[in-house]
């Protein structure tokens, strides 16, 4: 449900793109020349797996929640944000929960 905003996030900062775009030709886009190729291989799986539908509220959260799932998520998980490839603060993840809200 997150997972393209999250690599979006991350696409827009330029943090990483040589990374993208290699994980687009490893998911089957040889020609992958940039890193929004991601983002389109990324949909393609989704797709491909069924779970492309999948919505946060399908699951009771409400948009209003995004800032308490972004603290949440670095109390109890923060060791990986130390593994993202730039900064990424509360308002940033609680950003990334927004956008991804469906």
């Amino acid at each position: 449900m997150i997972s393209v905003e999250f690599a979006r996030y991350f696409i827009e900062k330029h943090a990483c793109d040589g990374q993208f775009v290699k994980m687009a030709r490893t998911m089957g886009m040889p020609e992958a020349d940039k890193p929004e190729d991601f983002l389109t291989a990324l949909i393609a799986l989704q797709k491909a797996c069924g779970v492309d539908n999948l919505k946060m509220s399908d699951y009771g959260i409400v948009k209003e929640e995004c800032m308490t799932l972004a603290v949440n998520a670095r109390e109890t998980m923060g060791g990986l944000f130390l593994a993202n490839p730039c900064e990424m603060d509360d308002a940033d993840c609680a950003g990334v929960f927004e956008k991804a809200y469906r």
